[in-house]
């Protein structure tokens, strides 16, 4: 019954931030903050294609794939674009790259490069 419904659901709440769409717009890249709940916060990259459907998941998730996490573009030169259609570059400010879930998703490569 009800039990096993309630733990389908996230225990967080997804908050678009940021969304970049490639050049043809056929994919979309973009940066959700997601708060968890006592303290509990991260950001992360999702990648997905416009074409399929947009809708939030049964877990409560949005819709696409993680490819980055923990990456939030706050200092200068941060941001997530398009190199092509099919390159999605996380350019970092840090010391420390974002942590990449995925190097490729549906023929996309993701790829982290630091800012000059």
């Amino acid at each position: 019954g009800w039990i096993a419904t309630a733990f389908l659901f996230s225990p967080c709440q997804y908050d678009l931030m940021h969304e970049r769409g490639s050049p043809s717009g056929r994919y979309v890249a973009e940066i959700y903050g997601a708060n968890c709940g006592m303290g509990g916060y991260r950001d992360v990259v999702m990648l997905r294609d416009r074409s399929a459907l947009s809708l939030a998941r049964v877990d409560g998730t949005p819709p696409g794939t993680i490819v980055a996490d923990d990456f939030t573009p706050s200092r200068e030169g941060e941001d997530i674009f398009w190199d092509g259609e099919a390159l999605l570059v996380i350019q970092y400010a840090g010391d420390q790259p974002p942590v990449l879930e995925r190097s490729e998703w549906g023929g996309v490569r993701i790829e982290a490069r630091r800012a000059n």
